[in-house]
């Protein structure tokens, strides 16, 4: 999916198709509080695969304002749910930096 990248993240494959994840907005942050507290990455707790999926949908939307939930659902997996709530959850910035100096800069770039 082809866009304009509005929010700096991380360069993600899903689905077959490169997409840079931003961090949550405070917005997002704020309405996923909760459930985000209690996130363990249980993938057999079903609150906790739509924590995943909310998060994710969240940020991606920042970036892709037009992709759907089910989209998002159906991108993620277990082979690349941990790497994307470690996307979703780059407050600080701090993974997408290391990322940046190791490779030197690019998609995720705003």
């Amino acid at each position: 999916m082809a866009a304009v990248v509005k929010v700096k993240g991380i360069a993600l494959d899903l689905g077959g198709a490169t997409f840079v994840v931003p961090p949550l907005s405070l917005g997002a942050l704020e309405q996923l509080q909760e459930s985000l507290s209690s996130f363990s990455g249980d993938v057999t707790d079903k609150a906790q695969v739509a924590t995943a999926i909310d998060a994710a949908h969240a940020a991606l939307r920042r970036n892709y304002p037009a992709m759907t939930r089910e989209e998002v659902a159906e991108a993620i997996g277990l082979d690349n749910m941990v790497d994307v709530m470690e996307a979703v959850m780059d407050v600080s910035g701090l993974k997408r930096k290391q990322l940046e100096a190791a490779e030197g800069a690019g998609p995720g770039e705003g």
